[in-house]
C-alpha cells in the first residue's frame, strides 16, 4: 500500500493510515476481488509498529515490515555515519546477536501468533562494507530467524546502489562488482535455490 509510512498527529476529519489502507483495499478489492495487498505499519515499517497494530477487517492482507536494525550497523558509513561497527558484538552499549535480533522483532512475531497472518519482510539489508564478515553473519542470522517464523522475504536492493550490492565486495572505493561471487551473494543464491513454483 504504502512504502515506510510515517504517521504524525491526524487532523480532525482525516483517515489515519490503519482506516485509509483499509478504504484503499476495499477500493482495490471492488475492481479485483481477492488481489491481495502488502500492509507496513507506521513509523517507517518497522517491527516495533506492530506493538498496537490492530490487524485490518479485511481478507488478504499480507502484513510487512523492513529490518534494519540496529541501524548503526546495518546502515554504517551510508553518510557520516561511523564506520567499523562489528555484528556480532557491542553496539552502542548493546549485545547484538541473534537473540538480540529476535528480540527486536518480537512484535511481529507476537501479531503474527495473535492474529494467524501472513508475514513479509519486504526489506533487509546490511551495508557491504560492514567490517570482516560482520554483513555475512548478520545477513545468516536473519534470513535464519525469517525462516524460522514461515516469514517471505525481500532483500533490499539488487543493482539498485552498490552499496546495498551482494556482487560488490567489501572495498567501498571499489563500485565495481566482484570477480568471484562474494560469500553474501552465496548466501542468498543458497537461499533462493530453496524456493519451489506453485
Amino acid at each position: 500500500m504504502l512504502n515506510e509510512a510515517v504517521e504524525g498527529v491526524v487532523a480532525d476529519g482525516l483517515l489515519n493510515w490503519r482506516e485509509l489502507a483499509t478504504k484503499a483495499t476495499e477500493a482495490i478489492c471492488a475492481v479485483d476481488p481477492g488481489k491481495p495487498v502488502v500492509f507496513e505499519p507506521s513509523p517507517w515499517g518497522g517491527p516495533d509498529g506492530f506493538d498496537t497494530l490492530e490487524p485490518l477487517d479485511l481478507d488478504r492482507v499480507i502484513y510487512s515490515f523492513h529490518m534494519y536494525r540496529p541501524h548503526n550497523f546495518t546502515h554504517q558509513g551510508v553518510y557520516d555515519d561511523k564506520t567499523g561497527i562489528v555484528y556480532p558484538g557491542r553496539i552502542d552499549g548493546e549485545l547484538w546477536d541473534k537473540e538480540r535480533l529476535r528480540e527486536e522483532m518480537l512484535p511481529a512475531i507476537e501479531f503474527q501468533d495473535e492474529f494467524n497472518v501472513h508475514m513479509y519482510v519486504g526489506e533487509f539489508s546490511v551495508i557491504r562494507w560492514a567490517p570482516g564478515d560482520s554483513g555475512y553473519c548478520y545477513l545468516c542470522d536473519v534470513i535464519d530467524l525469517f525462516e524460522e517464523y514461515g516469514w517471505d522475504w525481500s532483500y533490499h536492493a539488487f543493482r539498485e546502489w552498490d552499496g546495498w550490492s551482494v556482487e560488490h565486495g567489501p572495498d567501498r572505493g571499489d563500485r565495481n562488482p566482484a570477480e568471484a561471487p562474494t560469500r553474501r551473494m552465496e548466501l542468498l543464491l543458497k537461499w533462493f535455490a530453496k524456493n519451489q513454483r506453485p
